[in-house]
């Protein structure tokens, strides 16, 4: 799914160079542009990221458990970091079963960790 994703950036951005050279170039780049935004919501999230954070906050299993593995593994794509924080503010008020809390409270640490770490070296 991110290696699809990730495809779609590729392509834009090898035909973004490009596009200024000719009008068939040009056709090029829009085409990598119209794939990227069409794939984009299916690709970001199992399901689709539209309507994924409310499948979250109703407790949507299937949703909850994608949502707490797109936590744990934090992958960086277009605008992943915009979801890793809209994620973990819905799963931290959404129905979760003790297992699901338990990795919850790990992904919470670690951020901790990382922002504690990130506020060190600009104290330096």
């Amino acid at each position: 799914m991110q290696r699809k994703l990730c495809g779609c950036i590729r392509a834009f951005h090898e035909t973004l160079a490009q596009r200024s050279k000719s009008s068939e170039r040009k056709r090029e780049w829009e085409l990598a542009c119209a794939e990227f935004h069409a794939r984009y919501e299916g690709l970001a999230f199992p399901g689709g990221y539209r309507g994924a954070l409310d499948r979250i906050s109703s407790g949507d299993t299937e949703a909850m458990e994608a949502a707490i593995c797109f936590l744990e593994c934090r992958p960086y794509f277009f605008r992943s970091g915009y979801m890793f924080k809209d994620i973990l503010r819905r799963c931290r008020r959404a129905p979760l079963f003790p297992e699901q809390a338990a990795r919850l409270k790990v992904i919470e640490q670690k951020l901790l960790e990382w922002r504690e770490r990130k506020l060190a070296k600009k104290r330096k």
